[in-house]
């Protein structure tokens, strides 16, 4: 009675036997999330689900790394209308009623106006009408539907007003009055009913309901900031939420509640800093993205939260800044709407990680994750057009514009590369990487090689140049109205038959390979204009004990 029936007890679980089909050793190492980049940490430290670096494609999803696109045609070039010398300073876009209208401002002060849909061009402004076009001393925005508003730091009288036929200078008549002079500032934005223009410590206002009144009889005004965190000014005014920030070189702030009233007419409102030590000197890295506003400065990108400043771009870290000084170029950017995702743009000189080369890369963002691109051409900067919803990002290369992200190329190489892995065991074994699987999914046919490289932690080694074969290929049979099989004959009399075949879902071959290291991983480069990576496998063995 004391005993136990060892019959009754529960036996504990089995593992599964092997497979009989997979050969004995360790699981294979899958790259297949495409999470953003992270160059934060080192290679060895990203995690499975992330990349290291990621140029030129762009994650859709999981197991879908879709290469991105290039640019569309060209809009306008600089040499149509001026002599060798002059370049496009920088781009804008908005619309004069239904016509949709980019502004290019070139080196020598002059303005250019470009229907988007046509590509006509118009000379607005002549050379010499802004004294200072540089990026940092011009700011443009737009008054409803009819008017585009120019400001100038590097004059008295720098205000200007363009209603799509007439180009207005300070004391030109214009509407009831005319056009002001003694404004002039480095940003503009329309509030409230009103044009605000900062002149860097300084902002003025103008009368709610006018453009060019800014007097104080009328409620117009001014005010200039003393606050100890603003160090030079501000450098760029952008409204959203129901706020207009005024964002400075170090801090931002943001004014809200405003109200004219009273005899005589007083203007009123709340002006509250959101954060006294990040700011930035880039205005034309500053955008809205929803509801929130985003800013670059030398340190990193950051979102403003409603009045909550956060950095937004440590997956950057490794990156950013490695060109002394940002190359001299001032970074702008721009949003886009690709392949029915949202993002946002950076256009920053950075070291190649991959070629070890300085170049114009296109940091971008999807609000979660990061990665990067290029271009058919090298940018120097980037702006954004919006027409029904619709986001499309421009660029220039300082001779001509181009809409980014339009069509399919193989001008420029996309390059992903993996964590990597000290799996199996760990650092103290020795690995060798014998078989490498893999799949994309091919929407053209056009250039569909992919270089796969097997890496180790002395970096990449070519171990596979794998051009995917289309494994659907079916014979394909033409028939005419009565059933009958029709024949095809080619110029020589030759009978031609049909393949069905090219695009879809493609397995690669399993390919040997040869691969020995400590730390192993991946890195995979394309030209292919359209092609999504699918996933990479390897199945690595351990071959020695490093004790």
């Amino acid at each position: 009675m004391g005993g136990t029936d060892m019959a009754m007890r529960p036996r504990p679980p089995q593992p599964e036997p092997p497979s009989p089909y997979l050969p004995p050793g360790p699981e294979a190492l899958t790259f297949d999330q495409f999470n953003g980049i992270n160059t934060s940490t080192s290679r060895a430290g990203v995690k499975n689900e992330e990349m290291w670096w990621c140029d030129g494609f762009i994650p859709i999803g999981p197991r879908m790394l879709r290469t991105l696109y290039g640019v569309g045609e060209e809009l306008w070039d600089v040499t149509s209308v001026f002599a060798t010398g002059v370049s496009i300073t920088l781009i804008w876009f908005g619309n004069i009623s239904f016509t949709p209208v980019c502004i290019a401002v070139c080196s020598n002060g002059a303005i250019v106006a470009i229907n988007t849909d046509t590509g006509n061009a118009s000379l607005i402004a002549a050379a010499g009408t802004l004294p200072s076009p540089d990026s940092k001393n011009t700011s443009i925005t737009q008054s409803g539907s009819g008017y585009f508003i120019f400001v100038n730091a590097g004059t008295s009288n720098g205000y200007f007003i363009w209603d799509g036929t007439t180009f207005y200078e300070p004391g030109d008549p214009f509407l009831a009055g005319a056009i002001p002079t003694g404004i002039s500032g480095n940003a503009v934005e329309v509030y409230a009913g009103r044009v605000w223009v900062a002149n860097y410590p300084v902002v003025q206002f103008s009368a709610p309901g006018s453009l060019i009144d800014f007097t104080t009889v009328s409620g117009g005004g001014s005010f200039s900031s003393s606050d100890s965190f603003l160090r030079t000014g501000f450098t760029a005014l952008r409204q959203s939420n129901g706020f207009l920030y005024l964002v400075a070189d170090s801090s931002i702030n943001y004014i809200s509640g405003v109200q004219t009233s009273g005899s005589p007419l007083v203007t009123t409102f709340t002006n509250q800093n959101a954060d006294p030590e990040v700011g930035s000197a880039w205005p034309w890295s500053v955008t809205t993205f929803g509801r929130n506003i985003l800013l670059a400065n030398p340190f990193g990108v950051h979102v403003s939260y409603g009045a909550a400043v956060t950095k937004i771009s440590e997956a950057l870290d490794g990156v950013y800044g490695t060109v002394p000084d940002f190359g001299g170029l001032l970074p702008s950017s721009a949003k886009a709407i690709v392949f029915g995702k949202k993002i946002f743009c950076l256009l920053l000189p950075i070291i190649d990680p991959v070629t070890g080369q300085q170049v114009n890369k296109l940091m971008i963002w999807n609000g979660k994750i990061w990665f990067a691109s290029e271009q058919d051409v090298n940018l120097t900067f980037i702006g954004t057009q919006e027409i029904d919803s619709v986001l499309t990002a421009w660029g220039t290369d300082g001779q001509k514009i181009y809409p980014l992200f339009q069509t399919p190329t193989s001008d420029f190489h996309k390059t992903v590369q993996s964590r990597l892995w000290d799996a199996p065991v760990g650092i103290e074994e020795f690995k060798s990487v014998q078989r490498l699987w893999g799949a994309c999914q091919l929407f053209t046919t056009e250039d569909t090689d992919i270089v796969v490289k097997i890496d180790n932690e002395h970096g990449p080694i070519l171990e596979s140049s794998y051009t995917p074969e289309y494994e659907a290929v079916h014979p394909m049979t033409w028939t005419g109205l009565g059933g009958l099989p029709l024949t095809w004959t080619g110029l020589n009399g030759d009978t031609l038959s049909w393949l069905t075949a090219g695009i879809g879902l493609v397995p690669f071959r399993p390919t040997a390979v040869s691969q020995n290291g400590v730390f192993i991983g991946f890195t995979a480069t394309t030209t292919c204009p359209d092609l999504a990576l699918v996933m990479l496998k390897m199945a690595p063995e351990v071959v020695g004990y490093r004790g």
